[in-house]
């Protein structure tokens, strides 16, 4: 029996749907798991589950002859922040990935920023900032100021003043370099149940561009913390084509030629406009996919780094709906006192599962990424929008009873 080809992962281990992938490789391949190129400590679970690179100290020359050692065939990234490294190695081995120049725009806003600009994509003023050049950046004001490197709404914060950016930056490392971007409008005034930010699923094989299907969100919690997601978005057919236009024109812009593509989108009055590409399977996509009897895009990014056939695109209906709600934490919160009833939230029809990922005591900080520090976590599927808002914003919220701690003392 010819042994299985080698498939090396990187992922932040704190973030890696481990178990996931593992039943993904099943009969597909072996993991290398590729670990100590960020802070991570070394997980031993890893070890009962493939084969271990750690790679911690290396350099990029070090890296490439280690996994050399592995005879790798195929390369797949499930964090941002592996993806110039999984590009330099993927270069060094002859492997499928992204090319270094798209992987080095893949991994920072703001040269994604000007790469849209070049391909006269129209988007927001914007400007590189750090702690030393805050007065030149002529943005108009309100922006959005974030890392130029980070994910799931990280140190992002909404600041309507130089002074708004000068007090964000002192309360991050004064190291990290920001972008500063117009802020977006809403698509109208009106009071929402959804976020006007949908994004976009995208399989690009040797430069072919293959849409999979459109994801809405529930509204961010402030600043701009993700509170979930849903499938398909609620977008109209007008609006769903012009979101896939656009997508399919940043994705030609930062000559991305192999890869799952995950495409985050706000619908403005004057349009749709690019909030930033990222050049992986999207957090929570798989998941969502597999509960409307799609197939597993985990085991498509392993075939599609493999060079394998994943086959045909599926048809996904527009209907049902399934979901991932967050739940998190409020922004001057700084720690859980008690949470109530989530017994009675698995009761609640079209709720499959509800994770409990925090305890009375736990603390919080509004500017860590959601999808790292949050309540809960609540899969589930329904028939429709309209009951997808009932559960949502009413049975949900109505059920669910949360005490916080706030530096004030009074509690909420």
């Amino acid at each position: 029996m010819p042994e299985l080809p080698r498939l090396a992962v990187f992922g932040n281990q704190t973030m890696l749907p481990i178990f996931d992938l593992v039943e993904a490789a099943s009969g597909l391949c072996r993991i290398v798991w590729v670990v100590g190129w960020n802070e991570d400590a070394p997980s031993r679970i890893l070890s009962r589950f493939g084969e271990v690179a750690d790679v911690t100290g290396l350099d990029d020359s070090a890296v490439i002859e280690k996994l050399r050692g592995f005879q790798l065939n195929g390369i797949v990234v499930f964090s941002d922040a592996a993806m110039m490294l999984a590009s330099v190695v993927a270069e060094g081995l002859g492997l499928r990935f992204h090319s270094q120049r798209t992987a080095t725009i893949l991994s920072d806003k703001l040269l994604q920023r000007q790469a849209l600009a070049n391909a006269n994509i129209p988007g927001p003023a914007f400007a590189g900032v750090n702690l030393n050049n805050i007065a030149s950046a002529k943005i108009p004001y309100p922006a959005v100021l974030k890392p130029r490197s980070g994910t799931g709404g990280r140190d992002t914060f909404l600041v309507r003043s130089i002074e708004d950016v000068s007090d964000a930056l002192h309360r991050c490392a004064p190291s990290e370099e920001f972008i500063l971007e117009e802020w977006l409008p809403d698509k109208s005034n009106a009071d929402q149940l959804f976020s006007d930010v949908v994004s976009v699923e995208t399989v690009v094989r040797e430069g072919h561009i293959e849409h999979i299907t459109v994801t809405g969100r529930f509204l961010f919690a402030p600043p701009f913390r993700e509170t979930g997601s849903f499938m398909p978005s609620n977008l109209d057919q007008v609006e769903w084509d012009a979101a896939l236009g656009l997508a399919s024109a940043a994705i030609r812009a930062m000559d991305i030629g192999h890869g799952f593509i995950h495409t985050e989108v706000k619908m403005t009055p004057r349009g749709p406009r690019i909030i930033e590409v990222n050049g992986r399977l999207g957090g929570g996509i798989d998941d969502l996919i597999q509960r409307l009897g799609g197939p597993s895009l985990n085991i498509w990014s392993m075939k599609l780094a493999l060079g394998q056939d994943i086959g045909p695109i599926p048809a996904l209906a527009k209907s049902p709906v399934a979901f991932i709600r967050i739940i998190v934490a409020p922004q001057l919160a700084k720690a859980l006192e008690s949470v109530d009833g989530v017994s009675a939230l698995n009761a609640l029809p079209g709720i499959d599962d509800v994770r409990l990922n925090a305890q009375p005591g736990s603390a919080f900080d509004s500017r860590t990424s959601s999808w790292v520090q949050n309540v809960l976590r609540i899969n589930g599927m329904v028939a429709s929008h309209a009951e997808l808002d009932q559960l949502v914003n009413e049975q949900i919220a109505s059920t669910l009873q949360l005490t916080w701690y706030y530096p004030s003392g009074d509690d909420a």
